[in-house]
């Protein structure tokens, strides 16, 4: 939990000083180090000591690109301390919250700990100050802020505190680079909020502000990764449909997409997930009596491991699976409701021995361990995984089936069964 330490010594000092809570996390540490870059004071604030101590030793928890030499500078400056004491918001004109919002086991939005967290700490934000929130929230969460924030008389949203919703629409992995270029949404009350959000952002942006209401906003940062998901799971049910006929989809997508304004079909995939695109569509199906569209991308792409898995014990028999790739992303080492995950769980089910590779990740199997598969599945498209030839050399099983949803190895993109071919044929 975070901690507020009495008469502790600030180490940052100034009136261009920064809060963001949930500092050290995927959202809020990318904007950590923007902050710093752009000549900002910054306090990352996290319950996660280990990662704070980690990041003041110059460590990075995830992989980002241009983190490392974001960090290094601001360490070098003294423009970033991370702690997991929240009384330094009192020395900050701008508080950022990052928190993770992930979904119950009922698939429940779960807001408690953000909204507790703001109960709870309160009591440090000032007049003046700026507010912005910036997790992901089901709509209506920021109306629910302003109430918390106005209550007992103390505040009033607009005019002695400030408070926006401007959330994040970055690709994990490049967050530091696409925070500087995209345009950035903000939900307000009122101008006040507006005009010192819209400067704030204008000081490390180089794109425009978008006003929209609070409830917009927050529609807008889901229908974002609504809008991919969808797309995702689109191209994923042709991919089943092409299959029922025996057609090479990727020979339809690329001839459909070729030099047509109003086509641009996505490759299918066997892993469409992470963190956000997993949870974001339950935020929006709350409160939906017509939820047809996202409850069925989520059946699809969650669908699909299983899709594979019936396909394989079609055409042939298994005693030892390869997984390649076990974050949900290729270039990411985070696996966080990665779809391998649930692949490797489905072939242990039914008796198999399951190798799980990935070099981005510790802790997993190494290639050379491959040998003698039965069946190699490619989850995550990652570069490592590019030659196909040398990972045939390791199987050494001509009898091998090989699984390319994604179209990777180029070699067999149109020539296999939609992705499903033999070691013997190549």
């Amino acid at each position: 939990m975070y901690h507020s330490q009495k008469n502790k010594e600030y180490p940052l000092k100034g009136g261009n000083t920064i809060s963001v809570i949930g500092g050290a996390g995927h959202v809020g540490l990318p904007l950590c180090l923007t902050l710093a870059k752009h000549g900002f004071h910054v306090y990352g604030i996290d319950t996660n000591q280990e990662s704070n101590d980690a990041i003041m030793r110059g460590t990075l928890p995830f992989k980002e690109e241009m983190g490392k030499e974001y960090l290094d500078e601001a360490l070098s400056q003294g423009t970033l301390y991370m702690t997991n004491d929240t009384s330094v918001m009192q020395e900050s004109k701008i508080v950022v919250i990052t928190l993770g919002t992930p979904l119950d086991k009922n698939l429940n939005p779960w807001i408690s700990d953000l909204i507790q967290t703001i109960i709870e700490n309160s009591r440090y934000f000032s007049s003046g100050q700026l507010i912005i929130l910036r997790s992901t929230v089901y709509p209506g969460t920021t109306e629910a802020v302003k109430r918390i924030l106005e209550k007992g008389d103390r505040f009033t949203v607009g005019k002695d505190i400030l408070l926006v919703y401007a959330p994040e629409r970055v690709v994990q992995g490049k967050s530091i680079m696409e925070i500087q270029e995209l345009p950035q949404l903000i939900g307000t009350f009122d101008d006040n909020s507006y005009q010192v959000a819209e400067e704030f952002f204008k000081s490390f942006i180089k794109a425009e502000c978008l006003r929209l209401s609070p409830v917009e906003a927050e529609l807008g940062k889901l229908f974002c990764n609504m809008y991919r998901y969808v797309n995702f799971a689109l191209a994923n049910e042709f991919y089943l449909i092409s299959d029922l006929y025996k057609a090479n989809i990727h020979n339809i997508i690329d001839s459909c997409n070729y030099k047509y304004p109003r086509m641009n079909i996505p490759r299918p995939g066997p892993n469409v997930a992470g963190p956000c695109l997993f949870k974001d569509g339950w935020f929006l199906l709350e409160r939906l009596p017509f939820n047809e569209i996202i409850s069925a991308s989520f059946k699809i792409n969650e669908g699909m491991p299983m899709q594979i898995v019936t396909r394989i014990e079609q055409m042939t028999s298994i005693t030892k699976a390869t997984i390649l790739g076990v974050t949900f992303k290729a270039g990411s080492d985070d696996t966080r409701n990665s779809l391998s995950l649930k692949l490797k769980n489905q072939l242990l089910r039914n008796g198999y021995e399951v190798i799980l590779v990935d070099p981005n990740v510790i802790g997993y199997q190494s290639i050379k361990e491959i040998e003698g598969s039965d069946v190699v599945i490619l989850m995550t498209p990652h570069e490592e995984f590019k030659d196909f030839n040398s990972i045939k050399r390791i199987v050494a099983n001509d009898n091998c089936l090989f699984v390319d949803i994604w179209g990777f190895w180029d070699s067999m993109k149109y020539k296999s069964q939609n992705g499903f071919f033999f070691g013997k044929d190549v």
